[in-house]
């Protein structure tokens, strides 16, 4: 025996391959062990001539590259082999083990691997569309680029497999386990993910649209940026992350049912999804955000931070106790919306459709809405001072204990709106239509003057004298006021110009000194913080001074150009 062996070990491996291909075929063994087989372990085989049928043989540790394999694998020990641009082409693997083997660039196009151990293998930049990976084992594997499309996972294990940028696109995965996979940039779309688990899975950026997701996971996967467009039987409970388009709400949809983002912090997403209907972001920061393209109909926002946030549609939505201090929802739909208790001072809402809305306690001194359609609304208990409501239309509108202390209706139709107990002292309501104040109360009451006279001549005089001194200071307030307000616009209307003025030079795109251009930005940042604090004339002046620097800054020889800088948030 000895003597044999020996012999053996003088043959030259084509004698001895040509000898293995005599050998009773392996597959003729029912369900043979792995590895039990010719044995070809550890040798380079990349010129030799294969047996035909490779059923349960060990090659583990041999080197495959670029060899045209056509012999089935069944049960083969292939572990750590090399395989890289390898073709496996409708090749039979099924139960192989192929743990750390290299199958860099391999074509393995409708081979059939299920149940086959493909634990650390490296599959990146393979080919693999069409196969059958049922059931396979294929935790820690790496398939960055490759391509999968239409291949079936039913039931395969990829946890904490790297498939960046990998094309799985029509593909089965139906109770695949995905938990802690890399796949940032993949394409999944139109695959089917029932009872996919992707738990903690890496998903930025990745293609998902028109997927069936019927019972699939997502707890702690980030989804930042990932398509799920048209996706069926989506659920994303406790993923991180805000997609950037998201299938299609209900049309009837119940409030909350939709996408739930309540308490994060969103001002750092740079892309929502176009339609958020139906979310549920209670208390969810949005400071500062444009959001005008998103629609927010019927979505929950009680408590949610809006400060400087632009929106447009919040048709029946819930912002009851919001911040939307100076937000800007002028010409949004804001029909039906409860904004009970929200604190709206200094926003916009001019042109905006406010039929059916409820202001209840809400706070909107200072607030724009000029021109709004109030037909319906409840202000009652609302903070109105110095709103200006002039031109608006509010049929049948509650202003009941409203405070409209200097506000501004002028020219409003008011048919039917109630003013019972409300505070309209110095309330403007020039050319206004229909109006019925009865009910309201003013610290300067019409029947004062009679009771004065009743008095006696001398009392009646003197309180005339009085009155008519409280009534010009007041006016004189109002026409300072009205000064202001021209001033504040004026100086408004220099800050918007020198951020144009920047926006054409980001535009040009020319090179420049990073020092002169960052100075004009920061004095336009300083500009619009020191207006928004403005309470006087001096004020004003502060605003234009730091304008002024921002102007020089631009004008500066040298100082026209930019070099470096982003571009700045979006006014």
């Amino acid at each position: 025996m000895r003597v044999f062996l020996r012999l053996l070990t003088l043959l030259t491996p084509t004698v001895i391959l040509a000898a293995v291909t005599q050998a009773p075929p392996a597959s003729a063994e029912a369900a043979c062990r792995p590895g039990s087989g010719v044995d070809l372990s550890g040798r380079n085989l990349t010129t030799a001539a294969l047996p035909a049928d490779l059923t349960c043989a060990d090659l583990h540790g041999a080197t495959l590259d670029g060899v045209r394999l056509r012999a089935p694998l069944t049960r083969a020990n292939l572990r750590g082999a090399s395989l890289k641009g390898a073709d496996l082409s409708t090749v039979s693997m099924a139960g192989a083990d192929l743990r750390e083997a290299d199958l860099t660039e391999a074509n393995l196009p409708g081979a059939d691997a299920r149940g086959a151990d493909l634990r650390e293998a490296t599959l990146d930049d393979a080919m693999f569309a069409y196969a059958h990976l049922e059931g396979a084992d294929l935790r820690g594997v790496r398939m960055v680029r490759a391509k999968a499309y239409n291949a079936q996972f039913d039931g395969a294990r990829l946890t904490g497999a790297d498939l960046r940028e990998a094309s799985v696109y029509y593909a089965d995965l139906r109770r695949a386990d995905l938990t802690d996979v890399r796949a940032a940039g993949a394409r999944f779309y139109n695959a089917i993910l029932i009872d996919t688990v992707f738990h903690r899975t890496d998903l930025t950026k990745a293609e998902m649209y028109s997927t069936a997701a019927d019972g699939a996971t997502f707890q702690d996967a980030d989804v930042t940026e990932a398509n799920l467009r048209d996706a069926t039987g989506l659920d994303l409970a406790g993923s991180k992350g805000v997609p950037t388009d998201l299938p299609a709400p209900g049309a009837n949809c119940e409030p909350g049912s939709g996408q739930r983002y309540a308490g994060r912090d969103l001002t750092g997403v740079s892309d929502f999804p176009d339609d958020l209907s139906c979310a549920d972001l209670t208390g969810a920061r949005l400071d500062g955000l444009n959001l005008s393209s998103v629609r927010l109909d019927r979505a929950i926002l009680r408590k949610a931070s809006l400060s400087g946030a632009r929106l447009r549609s919040l048709k029946g939505a819930d912002l009851r106790q919001a911040r939307l201090i100076g937000a800007d929802v002028g010409s949004g739909d804001l029909t039906g919306a409860d904004l009970g208790s929200a604190v709206l001072a200094t926003a916009n809402l001019g042109s905006a459709d406010l039929r059916g809305a409820s202001f209840k306690g809400a706070d909107l001194r200072d607030a724009r809405l000029g021109s709004a359609k109030g037909d319906r609304a409840d202000f009652t208990g609302a903070m109105m001072e110095h709103a200006d409501l002039s031109s608006g239309q509010y049929f049948d509108a509650v202003f009941r204990n409203a405070s409209l202390i200097g506000a501004d209706l002028s020219s409003t139709h008011l048919k039917g709106a109630s003013f019972q107990g409300a505070d309209v002292t110095d309330m403007e309501t020039a050319n206004v239509d229909d109006a019925d104040l009865s009910g309201s109360t003013s610290e300067m009451p019409v029947g004062w003057v009679v009771v004065l006279w009743l008095l006696g001549l001398a009392a009646a005089a003197l309180a005339a004298r009085m009155a008519l001194g409280v009534v010009r200071r007041r006016r004189a307030a109002v026409r300072e006021r009205a000064r202001f307000e021209d001033s504040r616009r004026a100086v408004e209307e220099e800050v918007t110009s020198l951020g144009e003025e920047i926006d054409l030079l980001d535009q040009a795109g020319t090179d420049a000194e990073a020092a002169d251009w960052h100075e004009a930005l920061d004095a336009y940042d300083a500009a619009k913080a020191a207006l928004a604090a403005a309470r006087d004339e001096a004020g004003l002046k502060a605003v234009r001074d730091i304008v002024h620097r921002g102007r020089d800054a631009l004008t500066r020889p040298g100082g026209t150009r930019r070099k470096g800088g982003g571009r700045r948030e979006q006014r």
